[in-house]
């Protein structure tokens, strides 16, 4: 926005330039999605710190399933 202003003796004029509301609004839709990705990241690198702080909670993680032949080759075996 540029705004001028013209003294002449104690009046002054101000001369904004005006944006269209569609402009206004891509402009608030893209920063909520910068800040939306921002609090993702920061959520997704607090739980990758987490884990590593409490070395006894790695103990009683299960094995993850790959795939679905995993799950019947388990079943094949009994």
């Amino acid at each position: 926005m540029q705004i001028v202003h013209h003294q002449m003796g104690t009046s002054y004029s101000t001369t904004s330039s005006s944006r269209s509301p569609i402009t206004i609004a891509t402009g608030f839709i893209g920063a909520f999605i910068v800040a939306s990705l921002a609090v993702q990241m920061v959520r997704s690198q607090r739980a990758a710190v987490a884990p590593a702080v409490t070395s006894s909670a790695a103990t009683q993680v299960e094995p993850v399933v790959t795939s679905q032949a995993a799950m019947w080759s388990v079943l094949g075996e009994r």
